[in-house]
């Protein structure tokens, strides 16, 4: 399939993969948003593995070849609202193909049921248990969309907590601002297909339910994120989010920290989700892949 086409096809997926947000329940787009993923099937033989971490029900992704003894642990996005561990099995395939590691995904509180900071506390307390499990030394994090607002915030939470931190840290299209305030969600929205200002004041509204947005746990951009682990944001270049991570990334580098921003031209949100139609995908699941070997010293 050629790029426009596989292309043109993620973003019809993101356009008429849902029912009306106005008018369906909280349900039905969930069950949606895992029907959507689920179409991309894993290989034959790859079984995930239910289990726990921290009191949090996790989902164990090993592609053929890839080790269980390091572990890659991956937060889901959705909003704080949508997606599941299940939703993302093929994602997590992906990325335990490319990095040779066993990849975890966390099933964290979502809301509206679950109120800000519950899905940082599940992610904190799978984190912390995984590492421990396992060694610092041995684990690698990431998450995707408001998922990799999760990642940030915990490992801010565990640094602030003196707690071993993974090796290193990546982030694929993450929103870590519910103010809303990066440059880049006024230049494309509207162009954006999946994600808008009025959306982030949605999810805003569900997921934090009264609380400050500039709380530095919901919206880490406003936390102080010096002393953290070697980080590679993965974004496309005309994102409503695209700010978010460029500042994280400078915030990190002024505090002496290590991060990277890496631009892929006109990608959707969280592309890589689409890596068996989108060459893309691929390009950049082969490029966490790296990155996360490197660090864990393959």
């Amino acid at each position: 399939m050629a790029r426009t086409e596989a292309l043109a096809k993620v973003e019809d997926m993101y356009v008429n993969g849902f029912p009306d947000p106005a008018t369906a329940t909280v349900e039905q787009l969930r069950a949606a948003y895992d029907d959507l993923l689920l179409q991309f099937a894993l290989p034959a033989g790859v079984e995930p593995v239910e289990g726990v971490a921290g009191g949090v029900p996790v989902l164990f992704v090993t592609a053929a070849g890839a080790t269980r003894d390091k572990v890659l642990v991956w937060f889901h996005g959705g909003g704080y609202v949508l997606g599941s561990a299940r939703g993302f099995q093929e994602l997590g395939h992906a990325l335990s193909r490319t990095s040779g590691v066993t990849v975890v995904l966390p099933d964290y509180r979502r809301a509206p049921e679950n109120m800000f900071p519950a899905a940082v506390d599940d992610g904190v307390a799978a984190l912390e248990d995984l590492v421990s499990t396992y060694g610092a030394a041995n684990v690698a994090v990431g998450g995707d969309s408001a998922g990799g607002g999760l990642t940030l915030a915990a490992l801010t939470v565990l640094r602030d907590k003196g707690a071993p931190l993974p090796t290193s840290a990546v982030f694929i299209s993450p929103l870590l601002d519910f103010t809303a305030s990066g440059a880049s969600v006024d230049l494309y929205d509207g162009k954006d297909v999946a994600v808008s200002r009025g959306s982030i004041a949605n999810l805003k509204e569900a997921y934090l339910q009264g609380n400050d947005p500039r709380d530095p746990l919901a919206s880490p951009i406003f936390a102080d994120l010096g002393g953290l682990p070697p980080s590679l944001f993965l974004v496309g270049s005309a994102e409503v989010l695209l700010d978010d991570s460029r500042r994280a990334a400078q915030s990190m580098s002024a505090a002496g920290g290590a991060a990277a921003v890496s631009l892929y031209d006109d990608m959707v949100h969280v592309w890589p989700l689409f890596s068996s139609i989108l060459p893309e995908g691929l390009q950049a699941a082969d490029e966490i892949g790296l990155f996360v070997r490197k660090h864990l010293g393959f």
